[in-house]
């Protein structure tokens, strides 16, 4: 990002959460997989922090949508910067992403990757429309719908654009997409799994905050999904309320906090066995990615 960029105070806004660090999950998901064939840093670097400042954006927009005061450790764009500049830094980000893929791509993996953009704006929307009222509907199987658009259909597009860089086969090609949806699914489970069970301090970002803003949780699905009609009505009411106790009390009754670790292991143990046998040349590193992705704390 241009240091002496004009208006300075929009770079400095757009700068704020990437300089805030995180784990650059999809990116160096993109970078492994074009090494595992093959290709080289040098080769992903631009593709990885074009996917970097597109992830980046959506965090920035979505913390915007959700309200939240704190990510990655650090107040929120918004919060800092107030939400109409955050809003212009997040179109920056793509913009500067767009340029960086532009100047380096074949209309092909451009394809991809608008692709993976395009889902994912798809389930943030469908996101929004189960919230509130409709928490009655929530089912774990719809959970998992939202996690494809949201979070998986990028990180199969990040493993594509890797893969294609360093030239892989067709069955390289393949086995990279399967590893990499896995990988978005458990990933994702177990976030939604911290985002009831973790520390604010441990995870740097606003905890309860799917509780409270009624979006899609696969914890908070599993826990809808078996309780009585009754019980559903209420969850609508508190949860409208944004009083978390009742939610929190179903989830440890219905034991939902195991079953999705269950489920997010079983994702996990999916995309290992996904990549095993193709002889990748960094394959010990795609396995810890994937023990990561599950057993993070933050």
């Amino acid at each position: 990002l241009d240091e002496d960029g004009e208006p300075a105070l929009l770079y400095e806004t757009t700068r704020h959460l990437i300089l805030a660090g995180g784990k650059r999950l999809r990116s160096l998901l993109l970078t492994l997989c074009c090494e595992a064939v093959g290709g080289t840093v040098v080769d992903a670097l631009p593709f990885a922090v074009a996917t970097e400042f597109v992830q980046t954006a959506s965090l920035i927009h979505d913390d915007v949508i959700d309200e939240d005061s704190l990510r990655r450790g650090v107040e929120t764009t918004h919060n800092k910067y107030g939400r109409k500049m955050a809003i212009i830094a997040g179109d920056l980000l793509v913009a500067l992403a767009i340029k960086l893929i532009g100047e380096r791509s074949t209309p092909e993996l451009l394809t991809y990757v608008a692709a993976g953009g395009i889902r994912m704006c798809e389930g943030e929307a469908a996101d929004l429309l189960m919230s509130k009222n409709k928490v009655q509907s929530y089912t774990t199987n719809a959970a998992l719908d939202i996690i494809r658009m949201k979070t998986v259909s990028f990180m199969t597009s990040a493993a594509k654009v890797g893969a294609m860089l360093g030239n892989a086969n067709e069955n390289q090609l393949e086995a990279l997409i399967k590893y990499s949806e896995r990988l978005g699914y458990s990933f994702q489970i177990r976030d939604d799994i911290l985002d009831i069970v973790a520390t604010q301090n441990g995870t740097g970002k606003t905890v309860l905050s799917d509780l409270r803003g009624s979006r899609s949780n696969y914890v908070l699905a599993h826990a809808i999904e078996n309780s009585t009609p009754k019980q559903k009505e209420e969850f609508v009411q508190i949860l409208n309320e944004g009083d978390v106790d009742f939610a929190l009390e179903r989830i440890s009754e219905c034991k939902s906090i195991e079953h999705s670790t269950a489920i997010a292991k079983e994702f996990m143990l999916q995309a290992k066995a996904a990549i095993r046998g193709f002889d990748f040349v960094n394959e010990e590193l795609l396995l810890l990615l994937a023990d990561f992705a599950m057993k993070r704390l933050h």
